[in-house]
This record gives C-alpha cells, sequence and structure tokens, in this order.
C-alpha cells in the first residue's frame, strides 16, 4: 500500500474516533432520563386537582380530590401519598400503583384513590415511618392512624385522641410507641409545651419530665426524636428518656421549628425560615450551619435523605450533601413568586431535582449534578405542592 493511502486511512481513523469523543461528551449524550417508577403527585394552589407524572414517560394524568389546595406528604415506603387538607378536616390517600422492594419495583394496579379516608378536625402534621401513617390533629388533640395495608380495606383511620386541642406533632418509635406533644397551659397560645410517649390506645408509657417555652417541629430516626423547642432542641428517646441540646450563642431568639430526618444521610437537618438550614448531631451536641441567609423559604431532603435541598426567594436553587453539608450544585432559576406568598415546593430524586412554578403553570425538572434544565411539565393552574411517590428505580420483577 502506498504511503499516501496509508496517511489517509490514518486520518480517516482518527477523525472518526475524534468524532465519536465528541458524540460521548454532548450534553445530549450524557442526559439519562429518569427511572421509570419514579412518580410525582402535585397539588393545585387554588382548585382540587392533582397532577400525577411520569417523568420517565413524560406523561400527566389529572385527578380529583374532595377539596381544594391539599398538602402532600409521600409514605414511607412512597407508594402512597397523604392528601391533607387542615381548612376541611379531611385526609385522602393515593395509590400511585407502584410498590418498591429495594433494587426493584412492582405494578400494583394504576394509580387511584385508596378507600381509606380521616376526617378528625384539622389534620395538620404526618408521620410515616415502615407502613404505618401517623397523623396529628389540632382540633381535638388526637392521632389518625393506620397503615398502607389497610388503606383499600378500612373506610376511616383509626381515631386516637391522645392531648386537649393544641398544635402539636407526633412520631412513631419502632418500637410501636408514640412520641406526642402535650399542652400544659403554663405557655399562652397553642403551641405545647411537653412530649409524652403513649401506646396505640393513647395511655400515657412514659410521661413527661421536661417543660419548655413552646414546641413545634419533629423528626424521628425511630428510636430517638428532636422536636424544635424555644429553649433548645427536645431530645426524646423511645426509653422516655429527654434532654435540652442547646443552641448556638448565635440564634439569639430565634430557635429551630422544622426538622427532617434523612434516613440515606443518617443525619438530622434544622431549618429557620429565612435564618439558616443546620446539620443537627443529637450524639455530639452539635448544630452546624449548612447555610445562613435571610432569602431561604424552602428546605428539605430529597426523596431518599440524602441531599439537602434549599430554595431561595429569588429563585436560587441550591443542593448540599446530606451528610458534610457542602454545596454541590447551585443556580437561580426564573421562578416568579406568586403575589400570595404560595412559594414554589420542590423535590428530588436520585437523579432530578424538580420545582414547581406556580406562576408559570409547570414543573422544571432539572439535573441534579448541575442544575441545568432536563425537561418541564406544563400543568393548569397553579402547581403548589409536590411529592415523590412510586420508586426510585427502573427494574421491574414479579416475585
Amino acid at each position: 500500500m502506498k504511503p499516501k493511502k496509508l496517511l489517509s486511512i490514518s486520518l480517516l481513523l482518527v477523525l472518526i474516533v475524534f468524532s465519536a469523543c465528541q458524540q460521548d461528551d454532548s450534553p445530549g449524550a450524557k442526559a439519562k432520563n429518569e427511572n421509570q417508577f419514579v412518580r410525582l403527585l402535585v397539588a393545585d394552589f387554588d382548585n382540587n386537582s392533582l397532577s400525577f407524572i411520569s417523568p420517565h414517560k413524560n406523561e400527566t394524568q389529572t385527578f380529583s380530590s374532595q377539596f381544594a389546595a391539599n398538602t402532600l406528604y409521600p409514605t414511607a415506603s412512597g407508594r402512597f401519598a397523604v392528601v391533607l387538607n387542615t381548612a376541611n378536616n379531611h385526609v385522602q390517600f393515593f395509590d400511585s400503583g407502584i410498590e418498591g422492594h429495594g433494587e426493584h419495583a412492582h405494578m400494583k394496579g394504576t394509580p387511584k384513590w385508596a378507600k381509606t379516608t380521616a376526617d378528625a378536625p384539622r389534620p395538620t402534621h404526618m408521620y410515616a415511618s415502615g407502613n404505618t401513617i401517623t397523623i396529628f390533629n389540632d382540633g381535638d388533640g388526637s392521632l389518625s392512624l393506620t397503615s398502607e395495608e389497610e388503606l383499600h380495606t378500612a373506610e376511616k383511620t383509626a381515631h386516637i385522641v391522645v392531648d386537649k386541642p393544641h398544635h402539636g406533632a407526633a412520631v412513631r418509635f419502632t418500637n410501636g410507641t408514640f412520641a406526642v406533644t402535650e399542652k400544659d397551659n403554663s405557655v399562652a397560645g397553642s403551641l405545647p409545651e411537653r412530649v409524652k410517649i403513649v401506646d396505640s390506645n393513647g395511655s400515657v408509657v412514659y410521661a413527661s419530665p421536661l417543660a419548655t417555652g413552646g414546641i413545634h417541629g419533629e423528626g424521628s430516626n425511630g428510636t430517638l426524636a428532636l422536636f424544635g423547642s424555644v429553649n433548645g432542641l427536645l431530645e426524646v428517646n423511645d426509653n422516655g428518656s429527654q434532654r435540652l441540646i442547646p443552641y448556638p450563642a448565635s440564634f439569639g431568639d430565634k430557635w429551630i421549628g422544622t426538622i427532617y430526618y434523612g434516613k440515606a444521610a443518617n443525619q438530622f437537618i434544622g431549618y429557620i425560615s429565612k435564618y439558616g438550614v443546620y446539620l443537627i448531631s443529637p450524639g455530639n451536641n452539635l448544630i452546624s450551619p449548612v447555610i445562613e441567609s435571610e432569602n431561604i423559604v424552602a428546605a428539605r431532603f430529597d426523596h431518599e435523605g440524602k441531599d439537602i435541598l434549599v430554595l431561595q426567594n429569588d429563585g436560587t436553587c441550591m443542593v448540599f450533601d446530606g451528610t458534610s453539608g457542602a454545596k454541590k450544585a447551585e443556580r437561580k432559576l426564573p421562578l416568579v413568586f406568586p403575589a400570595d406568598n404560595k412559594i414554589p415546593a420542590l423535590t428530588a430524586s436520585k437523579q432530578y431535582v424538580y420545582v414547581t412554578n406556580p406562576e408559570g403553570a409547570e414543573v422544571v425538572m432539572l439535573n441534579k449534578d448541575n442544575l441545568s434544565d432536563f425537561r418541564r411539565f406544563a400543568i393548569p393552574g397553579r402547581p403548589g405542592r409536590i411529592s415523590l411517590v412510586g420508586a426510585d428505580v427502573s427494574e421491574e420483577s414479579d416475585d
């Protein structure tokens, strides 16, 4: 073969390899679709419509709830969403039709409303663990209790009165007892001052040994619960022991009123609106800042409890590592915040962040690693609360 011909062939091979490298490095080649069993449930701020989105298929279905402007919470398994309407004293349960089992999932029929409802006065705080669902009802100081196995068979949840009416909360420990707030009226207003432990009948197992100046917010890992209080974080253990974890001196008169536990990160975080987000290490009495800013309007863990999501009032979205608190991504989104202070909501899967855009009538899907646009879902009305349900996997099995 002649040298010139050999040179031409070599040049052609180089061009082919170079072209392939360009294709591999392009954003389009890197884009990976969402896991096929991830679903999103979105509630409208103004009406009773719920949008049920399959990001993998880019499909949206619409369902009607009993009342308008709902709050949404996923159950611990992810199969169901708790559709809570405080103003109308009503709770419904929505079945995604997907049952997750670790690395795979099963289809369990079609998405639909479950049979069970709850009608106690002013349902407000929901806590899910294992296959159980616990709702604290402010209007009569009661718990609505049910399990996922009962949601298609029972007409109503169990109703257990545990205290007098107040703005309270409850968590269920792994041993089956409940840490519930208690109002002793030592402080004026609706906030409780104490936490006691009761059984599933409402009987006191461990009385409260500590009083505070007011409690709001709760999170638990199953054996230990943290409640935000005026005087510090109230640590409540399933054996009845309690203590206060002091706030940093820099807090002044501010206190943590929202607490989350991230299962994948095995970490607690606390949030003070328009002030800061903090990692909480109960064993070390540490409350460490992740971000401090007067612009923060929302903060929470992602669906698996691994990364921390933060939204600011200028549309800036941030992702932080849930274990170390290190920032992983940041981007200012073109969001228009409603004048009525009904702010956008966010959630995230392993790969993507989802943000509602009420004034833009859409849900924005962002790549989690850099918060770049991936897809947008048009949602009629003003999409508000959002919940990730289903299972964050793509493998399907019949076993």
